[in-house]
């Protein structure tokens, strides 16, 4: 490539930059839904009227019928005559049971799903409860919920904001759409794209990764994971993480984005050097050499003395450059160990004498 390729080369990528920068070329939002937890399938069941002998007994008549007209085929009659037994007697756990599955036969799933609830209200640890809550499940997974309307508006606010490119407004709806679902990885990889866009990288950083421990198998995961290094400006280096902290307590564990942690061990060895010089009595000891009043030596003793100094300067320099340095050793394994743990990807152009190269690094 000669020099009037490369000028070429270079003037035609100033639009691209020009569009890139007016937010043209912003990376894609996902739009996926929330996995919505479904809601209780039972309610609360009221307490069953007492019922007289005659009713438990025209109740045995009927369940009596309904299973014979259940022989001949004929499922409607024996739902209707297992109604009407368990209205007679409606503390009978075993016709709740067999009226609901008589509902189910006729698809009916709310009917049916309402009696087996009936029945585990009334007998809870029979030997059928277990067969009864497997049925619920499988009603249940049958008929997904949908997605309330009031967790959709803010990310439909958030997803709006950031096309517009508000995106302080787009993080602060994904936000909101986050607070109504905390398991919603989209609206955490959303919020990280917005983050990333209005400059704030540890921000996005941690959206990103709580999107993959959300999303362990997602497809997308080593475009994450290099996006999560671009933020980062390349792959952690644990020895400067060890070094940083033996220099600046807490110093370690900001390089490797976690500033609460370093502010809190920054703090600890400030608290430990204060400790160290506080002033206080200090009691020492001298040699006395003393002498007779005709200036002839006398045999030598020791004598004490108290003065102000610094009695708490050993241990407190001790404490203080034991936290400094389990700090710098902890930054250290935690960068060796994000690097173990996350596959990392660069790119990027490299200069030759006759054009341009691509250089790929998988770390």
């Amino acid at each position: 490539m000669n020099r009037v390729a490369r000028a070429t080369l270079f003037i035609l990528a100033l639009p691209l930059c020009t569009l890139l920068a007016q937010g043209q070329g912003r990376p894609a939002l996902k739009r996926g839904l929330p996995v919505v937890a479904p809601r209780p399938t039972c309610a609360p069941a009221p307490a069953a009227r007492a019922v007289t002998t005659t009713q438990r007994r025209q109740a045995r008549e009927l369940a009596q019928r309904a299973q014979q007209s259940a022989i001949l085929g004929d499922r409607t009659a024996a739902r209707d005559q297992l109604r009407q037994a368990a209205t007679l007697d409606p503390a009978n756990p075993q016709l709740a049971y067999q009226l609901a599955r008589a509902q189910e036969a006729l698809t009916a799933t709310t009917e049916a799903t309402a009696e087996y609830c009936r029945f585990l209200a009334l007998a809870p640890n029979a030997p059928e409860a277990a067969e009864v809550r497997e049925r619920l499940a499988g009603m249940t997974r049958s008929a997904p919920p949908t997605v309330p309307e009031r967790i959709l508006a803010p990310f439909r606010t958030g997803v709006t904001a950031y096309e517009a490119g508000r995106y302080a407004q787009a993080a602060t709806a994904f936000s909101s759409a986050i607070a109504l679902q905390p398991d919603w990885a989209e609206a955490y990889y959303d919020r990280a794209l917005a983050n990333a866009a209005r400059g704030q990288r540890a921000l996005a950083i941690a959206d990103l990764q709580q999107y993959l421990r959300l999303r362990p198998e997602a497809e997308d995961r080593a475009a994450v994971v290099a996006r999560i290094s671009g933020l980062r400006g390349g792959s952690l280096s644990p020895t400067a993480a060890l070094g940083l902290g033996l220099v600046i307590p807490g110093a370690g564990q900001m390089y490797t984005g976690r500033p609460a942690i370093g502010v809190v061990a920054l703090a600890a060895v400030g608290a430990s050097v204060a400790y160290a010089l506080r002033s206080g009595p200090v009691t020492k000891q001298f040699e006395v050499n003393p002498k007779d009043p005709f200036g002839n030596p006398l045999p030598p003793y020791i004598d004490t003395r108290t003065e102000t100094g610094r009695p708490y300067l050993v241990p407190g320099l001790a404490v203080a450059g034991g936290i400094a340095g389990a700090a710098a050793i902890e930054a250290f394994i935690h960068a060796r160990r994000v690097n173990a743990r996350e596959q990392r990807f660069s790119a990027g152009l490299m200069p030759f004498a006759d054009g341009l190269a691509v250089r790929v690094t998988l770390r």
